[in-house]
């Protein structure tokens, strides 16, 4: 059957727009590429919707999650913690503990707030403290390293900004600290071999950084990996006179590092607690018990 050059042209053209286009799908998922992946000196541009395309806008739900918290028996003190805290609030509260002689013992993040706990009894002399658009600010890290400060806690957040503590009147002589997607097993073990001990944690997203130091005043060390806190497998350490010495979780990960101290500390009874909401009942409670809370970290909830 003959078709006339006007009808062809008509099909021709209906044929055309029924062509997806790969622009308008590709800019839909853009907010999902990981900046991490491209190459080294590579960028990676932005792809434009066509301006006759309405955008779909995406709302992140975030994962559940739970608050794992570590107590330590110790002499009576003083602690003050807050939570649910911006930027702003952060250093608010920070600055006025500093001024009060508290210093930070503890921060941590969840849903790109921060917490922070802050003692009036610790071994440290002076500290400073960060709040950086990246995780982590390595040029301020190695300029304190040049002072004599040394990193004693640090948080990250799921938009990949960080909190940097340091201290001085630690007794670690050289710290190094990597940066990765997973906990990094094999550095770490590396690490363990040349003397070091992991002394801090954190996350940022699925992003993990671990910190190592010399002279950390460990004879041993081992870490608890699992999609989930692994309860069960912290109390079989815990009973062979290991301690919880630092904690971290990704949106998918946790860590727990168990300790053997080279001498007593003099909290070496510990307790745990898992929490869906940030645990400042809990805390308070266990104050008249001399049980004070030492370590703090927010990850994927126990379904």
């Amino acid at each position: 059957m003959s078709e006339s050059k006007e009808s062809s042209r008509k099909r021709e053209k209906t044929m055309v727009d029924l062509q997806p286009s790969c622009s308008n799908l590709i800019s839909l998922f853009d907010e999902f590429v990981i900046d991490d992946s491209k190459k080294v000196g590579q960028k990676r541009g932005r792809v434009k919707a066509d301006s006759n395309v309405n955008m779909i806008p995406i709302h992140k739900i975030p994962p559940p999650s739970q608050w794992f918290s570590v107590y330590n028996a110790r002499k009576p003190m003083v602690q003050r913690y807050y939570y649910n805290l911006s930027d702003g609030r952060l250093l608010q509260h920070i600055e006025k503990g500093i001024s009060d002689k508290f210093c930070i013992s503890c921060v941590s993040s969840c849903s790109n707030q921060w917490a922070v706990i802050m003692d009036d009894e610790t071994k440290y002399t002076d500290q400073v403290c960060k709040i950086s658009s990246s995780f982590l600010p390595k040029e301020w890290i190695m300029e304190q390293w040049s002072k004599n400060f040394f990193i004693t806690s640090f948080a990250g957040s799921e938009n990949k900004t960080s909190v940097v503590v340091m201290s001085k009147g630690t007794r670690y002589s050289q710290q190094s600290y990597k940066l990765s997607r997973s906990f990094p097993k094999e550095w770490v073990n590396k690490k363990w071999k040349q003397g070091f001990h992991v002394t801090s944690m954190g996350t940022a997203g699925i992003r993990w950084c671990i910190v190592m130091s010399r002279n950390a005043g460990f004879t041993d060390q081992v870490v608890e990996l699992d999609f989930l806190y692994p309860s069960k497998a912290i109390q079989k350490r815990l009973d062979k006179g290991y301690m919880i010495t630092a904690t971290a979780a990704s949106l998918a990960q946790s860590a727990v590092i168990l300790s053997i101290p080279s001498k007593l500390l003099g909290y070496e009874t510990q307790e745990t607690l898992v929490t869906p909401k940030f645990p400042s009942a809990h805390v308070k409670g266990k104050w008249p018990k001399s049980f004070y809370l030492s370590h703090l970290c927010n990850g994927p909830r126990v379904c």
